[in-house]
């Protein structure tokens, strides 16, 4: 299943990294393809919101639904 969240905080290439890693390590994620332009982050699989947010957690980046 693919899902578009949106995300907030990200300001450069390197954040984008920083992102896709953390989403990556969450459990059900299978890819994380991230728009820095847009904001989104299209998430293929079945993880929780909930475990998205946790994932970012003591970062200034946030995770919400598109």
């Amino acid at each position: 299943m693919e899902k578009t969240y949106k995300l907030t905080g990200m300001k450069c290439e390197g954040c984008v990294k920083t992102v896709t890693e953390k989403l990556e390590s969450v459990r059900g994620v299978h890819d994380v393809n991230i728009s820095l332009a847009e904001g989104k982050a299209v998430i293929t699989g079945t993880p929780f919101l909930l475990s998205l947010k946790r994932a970012l957690k003591g970062t200034p980046f946030t995770i919400d639904k598109a």
